[in-house]
């Protein structure tokens, strides 16, 4: 066998020769013709475990005539030869990360973003919305004027509504509102609701009774 040869040059020349193809080498090896193909252009991808490789190597030089272990040697330095970059890539590149494009990495930082937004923002985005009621500080009281200022406290993030007329607050959250009142019962229902999260419902009885004239 000619040392100078690659492993694909030998086994050509030698099936040229022998005037066998490749489907005739399977016949008498028992190889599949896929893996002695993929074996004369050493393509590891297309092949089984290294062991097995082996085996059939010797099976084709026990019936080419061929040295095994010589063989065997060049099939080792085409595989050498293919992993350095000589027919394939470097095998680096199969490790490298492959580079994304600029929309796929806008996505990816606008996910993250959201992400932490919501991770910092869940309680105030999807908890329940808080309602602190200081005027009227009971649920039933009697009052003798016909206007009532009802204040209190909700997060300033929350919206919230008085009897369904929308109420705004300060910087701090605190509210004011001044609300006629009809002679008689008055029933306040006050709504607070964060922007995706639960409404809370808070009620309070306001019972007018105008002075006697």
């Amino acid at each position: 066998m000619d040392a100078e040869k690659d492993f694909k040059t030998i086994i050509t020349e030698t099936l040229d020769l022998k005037n066998i193809n490749h489907e005739k080498l399977s016949q008498l090896t028992g190889i599949p013709k896929h893996y002695i193909l993929a074996i004369e252009n050493s393509d590891i991808s297309k092949l089984p475990a290294l062991p097995y490789v082996r085996g059939y190597i010797k099976k084709i030089s026990e019936v080419l005539l061929l040295n095994q272990d010589e063989l065997w040697q060049s099939y080792e330095k085409a595989l050498e030869h293919k992993r350095s970059g000589a027919f394939d890539k470097l095998p680096s590149n199969r490790f490298l990360i492959k580079r994304i494009n600029k929309k796929t990495a806008i996505f990816i930082t606008l996910a993250i973003l959201a992400l932490i937004f919501l991770s910092i923002n869940y309680k105030n985005l999807f908890g329940s919305a808080n309602i602190e009621i200081t005027n009227p500080g009971n649920n039933l009281i009697a009052v003798s004027n016909a206007q009532y200022i009802l204040t209190g406290k909700i997060n300033p993030k929350d919206k919230l509504t008085i009897n369904n007329v929308e109420v705004l607050t300060d910087f701090s959250g605190n509210f004011q509102f001044p609300y006629d009142l009809q002679p008689g019962l008055n029933t306040i229902e006050f709504r607070a609701k964060k922007i995706l999260g639960k409404e809370t419902i808070e009620k309070r009885q306001i019972l007018y009774q105008p002075p006697a004239l």
